[in-house]
């Protein structure tokens, strides 16, 4: 039943034979790549890199680019990552890593509020092991700590402005 399911043909692979490609709009920034090192060095490799047959990434440019230059990757995987070869087109690919990247989705300030108060309150989590877990400050477990804080500064009738403007209108 699921032998043609593509997680179902995970390969360990040389790091060195995968390539980029070179329409990924997903950029990570150096905290949060951090953050992933923390991760895979944690818990372990928990999702592979989707390549396709002739070993461009689909999904996966950052891993694939700790698994190069993390000393610590490198050694506790023996320069080797998880990834499935898939069968697409370039068009397919380009279609994958954008629907996957936006399917990732963004945080919420008002869930990750509720996240911390119950790491915090229920489970008796540290603040300095949260800070530590999730590549925080201080002053953001903090602030996502405090009962309140977003009807104090009346996120819902903020006018944010834009980040960018369409080229049509430059």
């Amino acid at each position: 039943m699921f032998e043609k399911e593509p997680v179902n043909k995970i390969e360990w692979i040389n790091v060195d034979q995968l390539n980029a490609n070179d329409y990924n709009p997903n950029v990570v920034l150096n905290k949060e790549l951090k953050l992933l090192e923390l991760s895979i060095l944690t818990n372990g490799w928990i999702q592979p890199i989707l390549i396709n047959k002739d070993f461009t990434i689909i999904d996966g440019y950052h891993r694939n680019y700790l698994s190069r230059h993390s000393k610590k990757l490198k050694e506790k995987y023996n320069n080797k990552v998880p990834c499935v070869v898939m069968n697409l087109t370039e068009a397919e690919r380009m279609l994958l890593t954008i629907r996957i990247n936006r399917a990732k989705g963004n945080h919420i300030a008002i869930k990750m509020h509720d996240i911390i108060k119950t790491l915090i309150d229920k489970h008796q989590v540290s603040k300095q092991h949260i800070i530590d877990s999730i590549g925080a400050s201080k002053q953001e477990i903090d602030l996502l700590y405090k009962d309140g804080v977003f009807d104090a500064l009346n996120i819902k009738e903020h006018k944010y402005s834009k980040a960018w403007k369409s080229p049509k209108t430059i």
